[in-house]
């Protein structure tokens, strides 16, 4: 599927000196809004990557070889060795995923990346997704983290999502709203909306205005339409 993308753009992750007092956490902000609205979580996911140094990662590979020895895996490719580690908690139904991705040039630094995710959400939900996040991000990551959240759900056809449409742009006071239609043969992927939320301190920089939010809309049968929402940037496939 091709992806609508801006043109001659450059794109600056940036994080705010101060946060906002009304800064909300983005996947429960992201989640509210859709429960809130009637509609069904069909899955979400939070992603938090950070460069790190080569001892560093050791360490921490250390440490998750010792909880989770069971579910490790090695890859070496040409230029790096990847390590995974997988934890399925079957009392939150939250899946973790921690991948290390070490380049062999010593030039480069080593990546650190973790996965949160699950198909469903709730109040309880909700409640252990932020104890594991705040763990996670106390035990792995520094201020240089960066956390990108993603959420799926779907819409009852085009009313539904001039609705869904309108109720973000007021739930999360949405500004700086460009919306881009794919004009490419056969696509099933209708619009994709991007905007501004102040509620979070985390931003891309497009053409000098701040963005954090990206909506895409596909169509799917039955005159229903799949909407991926990311934070502050999809960096999944939709």
């Amino acid at each position: 599927m091709k992806k609508i993308v801006l043109m001659s753009i450059i794109l600056l992750l940036t994080t705010g000196d101060a946060v906002s007092q009304k800064q909300q956490e983005e996947m429960s902000a992201l989640a509210s809004t859709l429960t809130g609205s009637d509609m069904e979580v069909e899955n979400w996911e939070v992603t938090i990557k950070e460069q790190m140094s080569k001892d560093r990662v050791k360490q921490l590979i250390k440490k998750l070889k010792t909880k989770n020895s069971q579910m490790v895996t090695s890859k070496e490719a040409e230029n790096s060795i990847k390590y995974s580690f997988g934890y399925i908690n079957k009392k939150t139904n939250i899946n973790e995923t921690y991948n290390i991705v070490i380049p062999k040039d010593d030039k480069y630094q080593a990546q650190f990346t973790v996965v949160l995710e699950g198909n469903s959400w709730n109040k309880s939900i909700k409640k252990d997704y932020l104890n594991r996040l705040e763990s996670v991000q106390y035990d792995f990551f520094s201020d240089n983290s960066t956390k990108f959240a993603c959420i799926t759900t779907t819409l009852s056809g085009k009313l539904g999502s001039v609705y869904f449409l309108n109720r973000i742009k007021e739930s999360l006071n949405l500004q700086n709203i460009d919306e881009q239609s794919d004009t490419v043969e056969n696509s099933m992927l209708t619009k994709v909306v991007y905007g501004y939320t102040p509620l979070w301190d985390q931003k891309i920089t497009i053409m000098d205005k701040p963005m954090n939010l990206q909506l895409a809309f596909k169509d799917i049968e039955n005159g229903k339409t799949k909407l991926t929402i990311g934070t502050p940037i999809l960096i999944t496939e939709y």
